[in-house]
């Protein structure tokens, strides 16, 4: 079966690849910010610079999981009555994990407590893609 696209289809594509950078709110990195900073700490900031440091980590890994994932698949972060299964979550936290891993270096922190930040946000981010998760519900189990 072949499928054509239509203009209007191809031109929200190119819009989505070349415009659009990020798929989280502002507010929804707030709230992710928040959970972190109740939960993580990075011995040498105060939690306001900390606070900081961590909306700039959710931002950067946004942008990457962004440039990463199919839009259909990475819009279902906004969209709690869709989803994928908790398995296809965990292989897709697998995938992008050591690609992420690689590009980020928090040279403030240890190796260890950088693999803990970056784990715990695409943990955060990745838990939201299952049906039946809004990204406000998830946890921070430590």
């Amino acid at each position: 079966m072949d499928i054509t696209l239509t203009q209007e289809q191809i031109d929200q594509i190119k819009k989505d690849m070349l415009l659009q950078t990020e798929m989280l709110t502002d507010e929804e990195v707030n709230a992710l910010a928040n959970k972190l900073n109740n939960t993580i700490n990075i011995p040498i900031l105060s939690a306001e610079k900390e606070f900081i440091v961590f909306v700039k980590l959710i931002r950067w890994v946004d942008r990457q999981l962004y440039a990463l994932l199919p839009n259909e698949i990475y819009k279902l972060v906004h969209d709690s009555h869709d989803g994928i299964s908790r398995e296809e979550a965990v292989k897709i936290r697998q995938r992008v994990s050591p690609l992420i891993n690689k590009l980020i270096d928090i040279p403030i922190v240890s190796e260890a407590l950088e693999e803990v930040i970056i784990g715990t946000i695409l943990d955060l981010i990745l838990t939201a893609l299952i049906k039946g998760f809004k990204l406000e519900q998830k946890e921070i189990k430590r």
